[in-house]
């Protein structure tokens, strides 16, 4: 099922992650360094802002509802109520904000990411009501509408000389598209009933994994805004562009994964106990490094022609550079957010992973203090990677005591041997560059790991296969 699963949300979610990685390479040839850096900040801004005020429900959703789902409108209806309570909080915020802001450019900024924080907030809700509900198609084609549809409206805003606007009013409108096809049917025909036992229940679980993510948020993203304080714009526009090719690629497959693997184990601790929940947990935990180190080991080889392809030319030089330590960051985070930190969150033990994230982002946001200075842009990349590295130790560490989360350790040292095989081979292509060198250099990978992921029996893949059809 965690195969069959992950399949589906791989093609739900290919066709959206085509289209990101094309955005990235058109805005950056679009819009100048400053440009693209007002509207990284904005977006880095809104998700600050969508992950103190509104990720709880999200979370809690996901959490709560495989609990629910023979009568799930009282739950809906909770986090419904929820939701616009927090839609009046933030408005008045955003409001404040922009009066008080003396930059005008900045004010018409603000005043533009109110609604697109609500916007995307109860877009991210709607997709996480469809992959509790293990509905992959309907996900696919609610975030595939979106990624299209925000693209061209933004590209053709760009070209209207809009600016920085027009990628942030094309997102906008294209997840408001996206909901009003499809995005709505779930929440027809609530009650305006709500129940103070479940809503306090959700508060419990979800306001210490909100404390968590914006700590994590502060961790990947507060680099953006201490560029764009100490060497300005443009530079913090460089180093998104670089930090949005590898959270494009790594983060989209790790969050596959995650969205078909969370659920089920879940269910297993909900329905089979502790010993099917974990057996499931190592499953997961092999699909997850299967997929994510190989495409870490990739880009890091293969940064250089990942720039020369995919960025305009004012962003290459340094996204050469940026990318590789970008790459292994995301990887480290994303093995301890989707695996490590399962352990607070099954374990019902979320404050737990507040005091982990709180360190690392504190000495996150010290490093790039220390090393922007000294480093320039490449020094807020050693940052994160330092600060993952220890968030990820820590969870490794601390998380045991709350709920035991197995690592597969025999069947991870097949999968580093085979990435690291893979990588090296791929070093001998490193002199041919362009768009097609990519596309041979990215099947030459594949091929590469797949073959040995074969002969090692990683995940027990040629046994299944040779079952299936011999």
């Amino acid at each position: 099922m965690l195969l069959r699963h992950s399949a589906q949300y791989l093609l739900a979610s290919g066709l959206p992650g085509l289209v990101n990685f094309l955005a990235i390479a058109l805005y950056s040839r679009l819009l100048s360094p400053d440009e693209y850096g007002r509207y990284a900040l904005v977006i880095a801004g809104i998700g600050l802002f969508n992950v103190v005020f509104f990720q709880w429900l999200r979370l809690a959703l996901s959490r709560f509802l495989p609990a629910h789902l023979e009568n799930p409108k009282l739950l809906l209806s909770t986090v419904l109520a929820g939701f616009s309570a927090m839609v009046l909080l933030t408005g008045g915020i955003g409001l404040l904000l922009s009066y008080l802001w003396p930059d005008q450019t900045w004010k018409w900024l603000m005043l533009l990411a109110v609604p697109l924080l609500w916007t995307q907030a109860f877009f991210e809700i709607s997709l996480s009501l469809n992959a509790v509900k293990l509905l992959p198609q309907r996900y696919g084609l609610i975030n595939g509408v979106k990624a299209i549809s925000a693209l061209a409206i933004g590209a053709v805003l760009i070209v209207w000389g809009l600016g920085s606007y027009g990628p942030l009013i094309g997102l906008l409108l294209g997840m408001l598209l996206s909901i009003a096809l499809w995005g709505r049917t779930e929440w027809n025909g609530l009650s305006h009933r709500i129940s103070k036992s479940l809503l306090g229940e959700i508060l419990r679980y979800g306001l210490p994994l909100t404390a968590t993510f914006a700590l994590s948020f502060i961790m990947s993203s507060s680099d953006r805004f201490l560029l764009a304080w100490l060497l300005g714009e443009g530079p913090a526009g460089i180093y998104s562009a670089s930090y949005d090719l590898g959270q494009q690629t790594l983060t989209m497959l790790m969050t596959i994964v995650n969205l078909a693997a969370y659920p089920l184990a879940v269910r297993a601790l909900e329905q089979k106990g502790m010993d099917a929940a974990q057996e499931q947990l190592r499953h997961n935990a092999t699909l997850l490094l299967a997929i994510a180190l190989p495409a870490a080991v990739g880009i890091v080889v293969l940064a250089p022609n990942v720039s020369e392809v995919l960025l305009g030319i004012s962003f290459r030089e340094d996204a050469t550079r940026i990318l590789p330590w970008v790459a292994l960051a995301i990887l480290l985070a994303g093995v301890r957010a989707y695996h490590f930190d399962m352990a607070f969150q099954l374990g019902k033990y979320t404050m737990g992973q507040v005091w982990i994230t709180a360190t690392s982002a504190i000495l996150n946001v010290f490093l790039n203090f220390w090393w922007i200075p000294q480093f320039g842009l490449i020094g807020s990349a050693y940052a994160t990677f330092v600060s993952c590295l220890l968030a990820l130790l820590m969870s490794a560490a601390l998380g045991r005591k709350v709920f035991v989360v197995p690592f597969p350790c025999y069947e991870g040292l097949k999968i580093a041997f085979s990435s690291l095989l893979m990588g090296f081979l791929l070093c001998f292509t490193l002199t041919h560059q362009g768009f097609y060198a990519l596309i041979v250099q990215v099947v030459l990978g594949c091929a590469s790991y797949s073959t040995m992921a074969f002969l090692l029996d990683i995940g027990r893949c040629r046994t299944k296969l040779l079952q299936r059809f011999i």
